[in-house]
């Protein structure tokens, strides 16, 4: 029962003649922090001592014990904790935090922590990535939110009118432009044509007729 006091003790014959002892404790095979509200568990006091048992002091609990020859044992036990007052939180949360303030207290530096905590830490960012444009953010902005009333509706209209003008104004104006410039060309290739049929003229004009030259060699013969 919570609120109670727990004694956790090492055998007798095993706290004889040790040079060192310490108590561990894990929670679902992790290991977390012994309660900081617990007394003993060392060599002048090996027993771990809870003077008022609280729920979060559940786990499976370790002495680790080393003898001056250099024999070492564990003993193992668990504590079970019924919570009276209120239902307990026994969510993965807590767990969490006690697996991380585990860390925090081994005599490690901020380097090896980093480099056994590193897969952790990584499995925790692809956890936590998130896809931007499944957004609500990112898919507001592509979207256009329905609004029924009649002055948005006149706004709309009137705005779509407006623009519907601006845009045919525009394309008049190319396709006025580009009639002018259809007539150009023709106008140009119909005065190029002219030309020729033209220069084609004074050609036939200046050839002269058959039998011009037979005439001229004749009178030449004459007056010789």
């Amino acid at each position: 029962m919570e609120n109670k006091r727990v004694d956790l003790t090492c055998k007798e014959r095993y706290t004889q003649n040790i040079s060192k002892l310490f108590w561990t404790r894990s929670v679902d095979d992790t290991s977390v922090l012994v309660s900081e509200y617990a007394v003993g568990g060392n060599i002048v006091s090996p027993s771990l001592v809870f003077e008022h048992v609280q729920w979060s002091d559940e786990g499976t609990y370790r002495c680790h014990m080393t003898t001056i020859s250099g024999f070492r044992l564990t003993v193992t036990m668990r504590l079970f904790v019924n919570a009276t007052n209120m239902w307990p939180c026994r969510c993965e949360y807590r767990r969490t935090l006690e697996y991380w303030s585990s860390k925090i207290t081994q005599n490690k530096t901020k380097k090896e922590l980093i480099m056994e905590l590193e897969p952790k830490l990584q499995m925790m960012k692809k956890e936590m990535e998130i896809n931007k444009t499944q957004l609500s953010s990112s898919i507001r902005k592509r979207t256009s939110a329905p609004d029924k009333r009649k002055s948005s509706e006149t706004m709309g209209l009137a705005g779509a009118t407006f623009i519907s003008i601006v845009v045919g104004l525009m394309m008049l104006v190319d396709i006025l432009t580009i009639v002018k410039h259809v007539r150009s060309a023709v106008k140009c290739w119909n005065s190029k044509k002219m030309e020729k049929l033209k220069f084609e003229d004074m050609k036939i004009k200046i050839k002269p007729k058959p039998g011009t030259n037979k005439l001229k060699n004749e009178i030449s013969e004459s007056f010789a």
